[in-house]
């Protein structure tokens, strides 16, 4: 702090004495010119004042120029973290979208790969039991219900007599394990689907009985469709 204003003092003091000097020199070249003492005083005195002046002017001037400079830049830098304040939410927004597509590729992903496993499931285990027209059907039929979409034209499912209440009740169990479906929407579901095997069931007998495990059946109970 002191050594700024000692800076300053130097500075002041040059300057006045060159300004000194220069009205001196301005004054002994009036005296020169044939002015008398006292006007060549006045010159010398007149000289001096109006250049101290200007040197002041040219101080207020330039300190105003810096301080204008400052504080542009200083409201440039706010108006640069008020557009980055504004951006940020706008990056923020699309990079939760970008996240939320990722997930819900990812998501239809694993949904058709475990739909896909269930078909196959389907086709192995039932080929032997129903035509292709019914195999076709079943698959779009679960396809719906894994979708929960309520279908309004649902042609029951012929099967083979060989395959019981019970083989039809493990089929579903087995089906409504791997898509994580509750057993109440299931029971429901192949109650509707296979509507002539199971029209000695309520819907309230499948949901007890679907996950026993009865030793004579075609259809065993199989958790591990999907691995």
């Amino acid at each position: 702090m002191y050594l700024k204003k000692f800076e300053y003092f130097i500075l002041d003091s040059s300057v006045a004495g060159t300004l000194l000097l220069i009205a001196l020199a301005i004054r002994i070249e009036a005296v020169n010119a044939g002015f008398d003492q006292f006007s060549s005083n006045i010159i010398f005195i007149s000289v001096f004042i109006i250049s101290t002046g200007l040197y002041i002017s040219m101080q207020i001037a330039l300190y105003e120029i810096i301080i204008f400079l400052c504080h542009h830049s200083k409201s440039l830098s706010i108006h640069e973290h008020l557009n980055d304040s504004v951006i940020a939410p706008e990056q923020a927004f699309m990079e939760y979208e970008k996240l939320r597509s990722n997930t819900i590729i990812e998501q239809k992903r694993t949904n058709d790969k475990k739909l896909e496993l269930v078909h196959i499931y389907i086709h192995q285990t039932m080929a032997a039991y129903t035509s292709q027209e019914n195999l076709q059907r079943l698959c779009m039929y679960i396809s719906d219900f894994f979708q929960d979409k309520t279908s309004t034209s649902i042609i029951p499912i012929k099967i083979d007599s060989k395959l019981k209440a019970i083989d039809v009740m493990h089929l579903g169990w087995n089906i409504g394990k791997a898509l994580g479906k509750r057993r109440s929407y299931t029971a429901e579901f192949i109650k509707k689907v296979f509507a002539d095997t199971m029209k000695e069931n309520e819907v309230n007998t499948i949901i007890k009985k679907m996950s026993h495990s009865e030793t004579e059946c075609i259809i065993k109970l199989n958790p591990h469709i999907i691995q």
